[in-house]
């Protein structure tokens, strides 16, 4: 994750970071592109996160933690 600026401006007063998952047990030439990547959370604030950002990433590793450990059924 990486925070930035919408508008490129340095002075503004807002800033977005995107939390990307990427996955890894794939080929290394794969990984990296963008059907691969999966944008999970988008947090919006006017200052960056800091140490609070657990507050935005609990729900998204609860999420994971179901999905590893009893997975989900799904139809085709």
């Amino acid at each position: 994750m990486d925070g930035m600026n919408r508008f490129g401006e340095r002075g503004s007063s807002h800033c977005t970071w995107p939390v990307i998952l990427m996955m890894y047990n794939i080929p290394t030439g794969l990984y990296q592109k963008r059907k691969y990547l999966l944008l999970s959370v988008l947090i919006q604030s006017p200052k960056h996160p800091g140490i609070d950002i657990d507050v935005f990433l609990e729900p998204l590793m609860q999420e994971m933690e179901t999905l590893w450990k009893e997975g989900i059924n799904i139809f085709d």
